[in-house]
């Protein structure tokens, strides 16, 4: 193929050697004639086809503008999408040779534009990031998306964590100011509380109730689809937590299942935020129940149990709760599916005749949690951070209620406070603080001291004052004293951190900062295992794929109930477990990036199984699934999260699913419509049925629209097999129109001329071509470590990093190690 013969001219300009090598032609002489004769008619003042213009693009190559530009151009002619096949075609060598030269001369601007950067790049954390720092410095649960907290993250591309969107506002200020106070206030309490234990127990005031009907115990909590308790009324089966922090949570239950119906499902439902917190079905049964135990960080406030499932008939929200769930309003009492003589006769039945459950029940017993828990480790970083002489412990417990501590009369040691407060400054703002850089916050407690705050409370202002600077919130690269092209060790250690752990360094990476041996490439990698290994990975394995995926638009917009009524909230939360869980398996099988594209398997639960059509898994929970030909899944792409993504909640849209795969795979944003486009409307009813992909192909015909579509609708058009929730069908279901429903056609033609009859063939087209997927990777991961979007400027490094890969068939962990230790990870 054409497009591949100029890759390799590509390939080979963007090197140094090339740039030095290349034929001493000028612009006008190489250029301007090919733009002229190929180019301009379609792209000048009078067409601008894409809302591109060529006739006016400056030849200098040194602004950051014209360099997108003409990378712009370059792949363009690489993919064979420009000139477009209607007009006339240059020969191989002559498209090479411009090809060459633009190259050339961009890799020649690269000193230039790069020159053109401040001495320091200033980075605020995202506020994901900013909750994770202050875990790992002080221990405290802060949750930033709680009402008031902190403020959204702008995203670009479904990256929330680029440098130039995150700006900083008077509002920003204000509620940073209100955060640190929290935190400070929740790690070095005024008071100290030990942890305190919580529990409802349904049969508790029921025992003379159980006596008269004559029944046995316990009194237990039932759940039918849908039904939620703890939002009635406070304290009604829900968990109350007070204060933020880490909890030990038991809950004993068990569940019902129908005769081939599914397990009830337990969601637990913070219900002020209306976001889960836990999730599992449940499997045992009514008279054998399990007992879960774990703990969690959980922020104060309310949290619901609920029956996370639908299909009762009292309502899609579960309304009319205890009456309408055919239970006695009155006496609100079950005990066992065996004694029903006590249910209302009037209500819904949960039962048949048979006494076998209708729906999925579920069946609490007993509901405790105890905390706030603060563990060695916790409080081991509280003590490092505060002075000895105003030590804060947990007092013993009375009765419930904590002795507070007479207040120390011994003065504060301001040397020893001193010493304190600047090593507390080190670890905050993840490099050594200065004595200079100290003096403000020194002061802030010198300042409250002299008008009568007690000690502790003056030392708290200063760790405020420290949590509120923008060494804190911002991550800081460069310096204004030097050039540097490379980060130093202490800026190396943060980039890894919040790369791999969206959090600080820990105390080996700082150590290993301090030493001054970080960037040795053997040191590097050591870390970069160690960090693999430690919990803190789930950070990563959770963020880069949602951000990279943009899995956040997952059930943005809500699908029709009417044409979708077996999606849930469980079925959306399993779609986006899928993906995370899957991306954590190649990580930790170390599993090549073509499996991100085909592979024999996936990460199923059983209610995704019944979505899928796969067979039902043999245990509960998320596990590791093989998959048959005919189930037509395999990779991302087929993963219902993607696929509902890119769908309105009623149809799939094609455009916008070939937009993400361009965007997510081949690393390309293709232009945006041009305005005034008109939207898609309805079959009339006198005409035949048409598909979706039919109106897509009518409507793409229109001269402006043409170009564009081009390269876009075939890799939407693959996946037509799937609906908007990503079921697969073979008959698409149109409204409107007359006739039968049409048959779904998946098949396609990529611009280089190479055709696919489905969405299997499409994805095997992907994967044979794996080192343009695997730079398009590396691309997406470098966006997300070094906060900025990638440019023509960084294409040589991915490229680098991509083809040192190879040799491992782009096994991800091999990606990833060679990307922390490239020329692009460690410049700044």
């Amino acid at each position: 193929m054409v497009w591949r013969l100029v890759a390799a001219f590509l390939m080979a300009a963007a090197g140094a050697e090339l740039a030095q090598a290349a034929a001493p032609d000028t612009f006008d002489a190489v250029v301007a004639p090919f733009l002229k004769t190929y180019c301009v008619r379609c792209h000048d003042g009078n067409v601008q086809e894409g809302d591109f213009r060529l006739d006016t693009l400056g030849g200098a190559f040194t602004s950051h503008a014209d360099a997108l530009s003409w990378s712009e151009v370059v792949f363009r002619m690489n993919t064979g999408e420009m000139p477009p096949r209607r007009q006339p075609q240059p020969k191989p060598d002559e498209l090479a040779k411009v090809v060459e030269f633009i190259s050339a001369r961009l890799a020649e601007g690269e000193a230039a534009r790069l020159a053109k950067r401040g001495p320091v790049a200033y980075y605020r954390l995202s506020r994901e990031e900013y909750a994770n720092t202050v875990q790992d410095l002080l221990g405290v649960h802060y949750d930033p998306l709680a009402p008031g907290a902190l403020n959204e993250d702008p995203r670009w591309r479904g990256f929330d964590r680029i440098g130039a969107q995150l700006t900083l506002s008077p509002s920003h200020i204000e509620r940073y100011l209100k955060a640190a106070e929290q935190v400070v206030g929740s790690a070095f309490p005024e008071q100290g509380e030990g942890a305190k234990l919580s529990e409802v127990d349904p049969t508790k005031g029921k025992e003379r109730w159980l006596e008269e009907h004559g029944l046995e115990g316990p009194v237990r909590t039932l759940l039918w689809p849908n039904r939620r308790v703890g939002t009635e009324r406070p304290g009604s089966g829900s968990i109350l937590i007070d204060k933020p922090g880490a909890y030990r949570l038991r809950l004993r239950l068990s569940g019902v299942r129908p005769a081939g119906g599914r397990a009830p499902h337990l969601t637990i439902w913070n219900t002020q935020l209306r976001t889960h917190v836990y999730d599992a079905d449940i499997v045992a049964p009514e008279e054998e129940p399990l007992t879960l135990e774990w703990t969690q960080s959980l922020s104060a406030g309310s949290y619901a149990l609920w029956n996370n499932m639908p299909g009762f008939p009292g309502g899609p929200n579960g309304e009319g709760n205890i009456a309408a769930g055919g239970l006695n309003n009155r006496n609100n009492v079950f005990t066992s599916s065996r004694e029903v003589g006590h249910l209302n006769p009037v209500g819904y039945k949960l039962f048949d005749d048979k006494r076998q459950a209708i729906y999925p029940l579920l069946i609490l017993d007993k509901v405790e949690w105890e905390g706030p828990l603060v563990s060695d480790d916790v409080r081991q970083k509280r003590e490092h951070a505060w002075p000895s002489s105003l030590a804060v412990s947990l007092p013993p417990m009375v009765k419930g209620k904590p002795i507070t501590p007479p207040p120390s009369p011994e003065p504060l040691n301001m040397q020893e406070a001193t010493a304190t407060l600047q090593r507390f400054a080190s670890r905050a703002w993840r490099r050594p603080a200065t004595d200079t850089e100290l003096a403000p916050y020194v002061r802030v407690l010198e300042s409250e001291l002299a008008v009568g705050a007690s000690s502790a409370a003056a030392y708290r202002a200063a760790l405020v004052g420290i949590l509120t600077s923008k060494s804190f919130f911002y991550i800081e690269e460069g310096s204004a004293d030097e050039h540097r092209e490379q980060v130093n060790d202490w800026e190396l250690a943060t980039r890894l951190s919040y790369l791999l752990w969206g959090s600080m360094p820990d105390e080996a990476l700082f150590a290993a900062a301090a030493d001054g041996k970080l960037r040795d490439h053997s040191v590097l990698r050591t870390q970069f295992a160690r960090m693999l290994a430690d919990e803190k990975i789930e950070r990563f394995t959770d963020a880069f794929p949602q951000q990279w995926l943009q899995l956040h638009r997952v059930g943005a917009v809500a699908p029709d109930p009417q044409l979708y009524p077996d999606y849930d909230a469980w079925l959306e939360r399993s779609m986006v477990l899928e993906t995370k869980a899957y991306f954590r398996t190649m990580l930790d099988e170390n599993r090549s990036l073509r499996e991100f594209l085909v592979s024999d398997w996936t990460i199923a639960n059983e209610r995704l199984a019944r979505h899928y059509g796969l067979p039902t898994p043999a245990a509960p929970g998320f596990q590791k699934v093989k998959l048959r030909p005919q189930d037509h899944r395999g990779g991302l792409l087929t993963q219902a999260s993607i696929l509902s993504l890119t769908s309105d909640g009623s149809r799939h849209r094609p455009v916008h699913r070939g937009v993400w795969v361009s965007e997510a795979i081949y690393g390309r944003t293709p232009p945006p419509p041009p305005p005034n486009v008109e939207p898609l409307v309805p079959t009339p009813l006198n005409e035949p049925k048409a598909t979706i992909r039919q109106q897509v192909e009518a409507h793409a015909t229109q001269a402006v629209c043409a170009s564009c579509h081009r390269g876009i609708d075939p890799l939407g058009f693959a996946f037509d097999h799937y609906d908007a929730v990503g079921a697969w069908r073979t008959v698409e279901r149109v409204d409107g129109g007359k006739g039968e429903n049409p048959p779904v056609n998946a098949a396609g033609v990529l611009p280089d001329g190479q055709a696919f009859a489905g969405p299997d063939e499409f994805k095997a087209l992907l994967a044979a071509d794996l080192d343009r997927f695997a730079e398009a990777f590396v691309g997406q991961l470098a966006t997300f470590a070094l906060r900025r979007a990638m440019t023509v400027d960084d294409a040589p490094r991915i490229q680098a990093i991509a083809k040192a890969s190879k040799a491992d068939d782009y096994r991800l962990r091999t990606v990833l190690e060679n990307f922390v230790t490239s020329d692009l990870f460690l410049q700044r």
